[in-house]
């Protein structure tokens, strides 16, 4: 008669922190959970994903590139920032927020594509008053950026 292993479940303690070296993983395998403070993570990947909030300075004419986020428009010398905003990827940045901040006294402008919405060439740029802290504020959704609140700017 032979020795046969027995399939036991293991559980560790981890008293301290466990670091995952940079391009490694953690990986709960099928039937498993990943639980933080007790509480299980039932996020998925693409949800938890859109929780990431990236920044993004643009201090000359240009691409605002963060989609998920904080833009704030300064040029670093005086003249009008002539910023140009893509449209969202239907399905992929749905429910993603963009926050552009104007960070220097300039009537910079958003240019969109397509417009704001959907809305075409009659609502396909926002112009800031000029003053520092004005704000557009938008929502990712079906491809188009919908405008969720504003502070001092025109879209037109």
């Amino acid at each position: 008669m032979g020795l046969f292993t027995k399939k036991m479940k293991a559980k560790a303690e981890i008293y301290n922190a466990v670091s995952v070296e940079s391009g490694g993983s953690v990986d709960v395998e099928s039937g498993g959970a990943l639980k933080i403070g007790g509480t299980q993570v039932t996020a998925s990947a693409a949800e938890l994903n859109r929780a990431v909030m990236g920044y993004q300075l643009l201090a000359a004419d240009g691409a605002i590139t963060v989609k998920n986020g904080v833009c704030v428009i300064a040029k670093t010398v005086a003249g009008v920032v002539a910023a140009t905003l893509a449209n969202p990827t239907d399905g992929v940045d749905d429910f993603k927020r963009l926050t552009i901040i104007n960070g220097q006294a300039q009537a910079n402008t958003v240019t969109l594509t397509g417009g704001f919405g959907g809305g075409g060439t009659g609502e396909d740029v926002c112009t800031f008053s000029g003053v520092v802290g004005d704000s557009l504020s938008l929502l990712a959704y079906g491809g188009k950026w919908y405008i969720t609140g504003m502070h001092q700017a025109t879209v037109a």
